[in-house]
């Protein structure tokens, strides 16, 4: 391709997309061409022939950092200079180091990267936008120190009243940008200020189960919902054990009714999980309206799943006098019905789909307490 190298030009101008990369040669100076890659690196060259008849490429420099028409002048010199037989070095300019601010870097590069990667980077986004973004979008990320991140990592605990585990996300997510951006050699990044932080120590032993009367009390709240889908949402998350939005995303086709299996294609893991369709919860399934052709929980408004049924929920749980109870402690009730039942903790992993024993593990005490229950037995022969 020929045409005058512009400023205007070379900026808009892309490699095709079937090319690796493409040269386009200038018009008013011989052999003055700009090389685009695939990855759109521009480079400016002089293409001479040489003693030996083979065509060589001199490089000017890098499109970014100088213009068309300056490059073009450094082009007619080293021409003329070779024509004379001299020896020319071509003199660039430094590059400046351009380092971006977090929300450059993260609607550039992490936005994208967690779009495409993570199954749950909605929890992402919200932190960086409610939490990271406010406080250093607009700072220059080698700005950012270690005392930063620990001060607001402190003060979402203690002066926003918001859980440790909620403020641990923060410093996980705001640590995996930098080394992102390490990953990525962002120019200017050296190191991840977030390093060496430590999280606050969160107690995951304390679970909330619900009582028989308790889910009772729910039930009756949920059916009264202005959400006419939530009165089957949580009793399917009550009798499946499964997380919320493996239930909000579910699709009719995932269902096998001469198995009775439930396929959960993609899960938390990033693997399948088939979930037995117990008679309670066909007898759920059969009640669902048939509002979308692919979901059992479409939106009325997008038509596609639910992305927070939050208000609802809230809504339901407050009513029945439960406001303590998380949608997720449904999950730990359907795992505590199934420890006092007798079922191993290896069938409770298995079903809830836990990718190692010890996150079942939390669930032992209920064991132990059937144990000891059934050890107290002996206690009539000294009666």
């Amino acid at each position: 391709m020929v045409t005058k190298l512009t400023n205007a030009f070379v900026k808009r101008i892309e490699c095709k997309s079937d090319a690796t990369k493409e040269e386009i040669y200038d018009g008013t100076l011989k052999g003055f061409l700009l090389e685009i890659k695939s990855n759109n690196r521009k480079t400016f060259y002089l293409k001479t022939q040489g003693i030996d008849k083979k065509m060589k490429y001199n490089r000017i420099g890098d499109a970014s950092l100088m213009s068309a028409d300056t490059a073009r002048i450094k082009a007619l010199k080293l021409k003329v200079a070779i024509e004379e037989g001299k020896d020319v070095v071509i003199q660039t300019p430094q590059a400046k180091i351009v380092v971006p601010t977090l929300k450059e870097f993260y609607n550039n590069n992490y936005l994208p990267y967690v779009q495409k990667h993570i199954k749950s980077h909605e929890t992402n986004i919200s932190v960086f936008k409610n939490h990271l973004l406010p406080a250093f979008g607009n700072i220059k990320m080698d700005k950012i120190t270690k005392l930063d991140i620990l001060k607001i990592h402190t003060e979402i605990v203690y002066k926003k009243k918001m859980a440790p585990a909620s403020a641990n996300k923060l410093l996980i997510f705001i640590s995996h940008a930098f080394h992102l951006a390490l990953e990525y050699k962002i120019k200017g990044i050296s190191e991840n200020p977030a390093k060496g932080i430590k999280p606050f120590i969160v107690n995951n032993e304390i679970q909330r189960f619900i009582t028989k009367k308790e889910t009772k009390r729910l039930m009756d709240e949920v059916t009264k919902s202005d959400n006419i889908h939530l009165k089957y949402i949580v009793p399917m998350l009550i009798l499946s054990g499964c997380r919320r939005n493996e239930v909000l995303t579910a699709r009719w086709r995932d269902f096998d009714l001469i198995q009775m299996m439930w396929t959960i294609p993609i899960t938390k893991n990033g693997k399948k999980r088939i979930i037995p369709i117990t008679p309670q919860l066909y007898e759920i399934y059969k009640e669902i309206p048939k509002h979308s052709a692919i979901y059992l929980f479409p939106s009325s408004k997008t038509k596609k799943p639910y992305i927070s049924i939050y208000c609802s929920w809230n809504t339901a749980r407050v009513k029945a006098g439960l406001p303590d109870v998380r949608m997720h402690d449904l999950r730990h009730s359907f795992a505590s019905a199934l420890v006092n039942s007798g079922r191993s903790l290896y069938e409770v992993q298995t079903l809830l789909g836990h990718s190692s024993s010890k996150m079942t593990q939390r669930y032992a005490h209920l064991s132990n307490e059937a144990l000891m229950s059934a050890a107290s037995c002996a206690g009539k022969l000294m009666g």
